[in-house]
């Protein structure tokens, strides 16, 4: 019994042993698996960690992404709005593959279909000609670093037809290696700046009235051909043009019937030369024409003999036809000039001489009238000193009463006494002193020189003489001429109807009316006013009623044609008859003989002037003259004076 107890006891106790190693085994193990699944749990977490910290950065990955795409379709549509709200054309051009786009703006700003240009080539086949290498050169200047910006202005064929100009601007991306890959930029419509920029052009470059070019054009044009010339060694020629008698046709007629006389010869004259050169309105009705290409001398003789005829022929002018002439003068350059200013004054001067040889003509400059400008020139230059060194010299000369032989009065003659040229004739240098406004200042010193020596003559006695002062016609225009010569009267006690004014039918030509008007306002305070050198003129008669006027004095050719008898005598008569029914005293001056006088005498003219009667004297040797001559004026007269023999008895 107590064996089986001890038995049991021990199966107990291994029982327990077992169990407590079966405890402890567990334990362990349970140990184990907590040590694992803390160490599970602590990578669990770490990773955990790791995906949070992935979604952070994926969440803020996704939402630059969602704010660049943002940035991307707002700039994708600020392009859009601005390349359909631009005025302006938008292009790209790929250079690689040659593909350039056209905004839709574009395309409806140039008149382009969709796709008709997709290519950088296709566009410059629209260009005009004349405008594509100035667009390349552009190109190139920017593409190759001359310029930070492509700008180019030319012509685009527009597909209703014509062209229109636009103004191309834009800029080049480069490769890392520095080659050109893309370009974009912008077209501009400038068609209407064109136009208006080319209107402005024409009224700075042409003549309002002919539509010929005007000065400005003429010198940039001659300048041109002149730089030309001198690498080619061409020549060419200046053509300088004055219509003759152009001035009375618009005082005849009215400045408007010029002005279309003007229009039609400038029309023939272009049609003439169109191909060969330019023709240019100078000025009033001169007219230059510009051969740039004169290979002979026979060219130029060619083109002269060709715009004489032409302008020969009869115009048609408000259904009035006008026959007219031109006097031309021609320079060629270089052997007249290698400059615009020298060849136009050499041709001015050639054109001066055809007018005075006549008119009708051409004639070319030469050394012979180059030498005539220098002297010219320096004349000037004396003329200007005359008053102020006192260089000036009164001559006068007797004018007696044909029917009586009594004294009637003088004319007071204009001399330059020069120290270079010794005594110089008016004709050498009257037209000079009117070209340079010099005759105002001398004729004022004319006009109170022989208004004083009248005075000083009535004081020696011999009453007053009528006072004959030549007036030119750069001092009729001036403003206060009526008032000068009211103050000269003033000054020196002339009375007026002692004072003849002698003007000339040019004279009366330049602003006709208004020299009228004053000549009729010293009329009417008594003044006698002549017209001198009566019949060398074109329209004597048909002014001579018109005029304020009360002698004529005859062109000394009329009096010299006495001689011949017949017809020219005949002429001479008739103008003294006219003259006496228009109530108009008749003076002929240049009687030179007895049977000059004679026939004037039984014409019953009314005054002799001419060196049958006496030179033009100097102050004080005409007082010794008249002393000699006092019978005639109521005094003994000296023998030795063959015209003093048909008044005796």
């Amino acid at each position: 019994m107590a064996n089986g107890f001890d038995f049991g006891i021990s199966v107990i106790i291994v029982l327990l042993i077992l169990i407590d190693v079966y405890l402890v085994v567990r334990i362990n193990k349970h140990k184990r698996t907590e040590a694992l699944l803390w160490q599970q749990s602590e990578e669990l977490k770490s990773a955990q960690s790791e995906l949070a910290a992935q979604e952070e950065e994926l969440r803020q990955g996704f939402h630059e992404l969602y704010l660049n795409e943002e940035k991307i379709r707002q700039h994708e549509e600020l392009s859009r709005l601005v390349a359909e709200g631009a005025n302006d054309a938008l292009w790209v051009w790929d250079m690689v593959t040659d593909a350039l786009v056209v905004s839709e703006r574009g395309r409806e700003l140039l008149g382009l279909p969709e796709h008709v240009v997709n290519t950088k080539e296709k566009w410059k086949q629209l260009i005009h000609p004349e405008d594509l290498p100035h667009m390349l050169d552009k190109l190139e200047e920017h593409l190759s670093g001359c310029n930070s910006f492509y700008g180019a202005e030319y012509r685009i064929a527009s597909p209703e037809g014509g062209y229109r100009w636009v103004l191309s601007r834009g800029k080049v991306m480069f490769d890392s290696q520095g080659q050109p890959v893309r370009m974009a930029g912008s077209y501009t419509d400038i068609t209407e700046r064109k136009y208006k920029e080319e209107k402005i052009k024409h009224m700075a470059y042409y003549d309002a009235l002919t539509g010929l070019a005007n000065r400005e054009l003429l010198t940039e044009t001659v300048n041109q051909a002149l730089a030309a010339a001198r690498q080619d060694g061409s020549q060419g020629a200046v053509l300088f043009i004055d219509i003759d008698n152009f001035k009375q046709i618009n005082d005849t007629y009215g400045h408007s019937w010029g002005d279309k006389l003007l229009v039609n010869i400038s029309g023939k004259l272009t049609a003439l030369v169109y191909e060969a050169g330019m023709v240019a309105r100078w000025g009033g009705d001169e007219i230059i024409i510009f051969l740039p290409k004169i290979n002979k001398t026979e060219e130029f003789a060619a083109y002269a003999d060709k715009i004489m005829r032409l302008l020969e022929k009869p115009i048609l002018v408000n259904e009035h036809v006008f026959y007219i002439t031109a006097s031309v003068g021609v320079a060629l350059y270089p052997m007249h000039g290698d400059n615009i200013d020298e060849l136009l004054r050499n041709a001015d001067t050639a054109m001066y001489l055809a007018k005075n040889s006549g008119k009708r003509t051409y004639m070319m400059f030469n050394k012979t009238m180059h030498e005539a400008v220098v002297e010219k020139t320096l004349m000037e230059a004396r003329l200007r000193r005359t008053l102020e060194q006192q260089e000036l010299r009164l001559l006068y000369q007797p004018q007696i009463n044909a029917n009586s032989g009594r004294v009637e009065g003088f004319e007071a003659l204009l001399r330059w006494e020069s120290p270079d040229y010794g005594l110089v004739a008016p004709p050498k240098f009257i037209s000079l002193a009117e070209e340079t406004g010099l005759i105002v200042e001398m004729g004022n010193w004319v006009l109170e020189q022989a208004c004083r020596f009248s005075r000083q003559l009535h004081a020696g006695g011999s009453g007053w003489l009528y006072t004959a002062v030549n007036i030119s016609v750069v001092q009729l225009m001036q403003e206060d001429f009526v008032e000068k010569v009211i103050s000269v009267l003033a000054e020196t006690g002339v009375p007026p109807q002692y004072l003849e004014l002698e003007i000339t039918e040019s004279v009366l030509m330049e602003r006709f009316e208004e020299n009228i008007r004053k000549l009729e306002a010293l009329r009417e305070l008594g003044v006698r006013i002549a017209l001198d050198d009566f019949g060398s003129g074109y329209s004597s008669l048909t002014y001579l009623k018109k005029l304020p006027i009360a002698a004529l004095k005859m062109d000394k050719a009329f009096v010299d044609d006495i001689a011949v008898g017949g017809v020219d005598a005949a002429i001479t008569g008739s103008i003294i008859e006219l003259a006496h029914q228009m109530g108009l005293q008749v003076v002929a001056e240049g009687v030179e003989n007895g049977d000059q006088l004679r026939y004037l005498r039984e014409k019953k003219c009314d005054i002799i002037q001419g060196y049958i009667i006496s030179r033009p004297l100097p102050p004080e040797a005409f007082i010794v003259w008249l002393q000699q001559h006092g019978g005639l004026l109521g005094g003994r007269q000296e023998a030795g004076h063959s015209w003093a023999t048909y008044y005796e008895g």
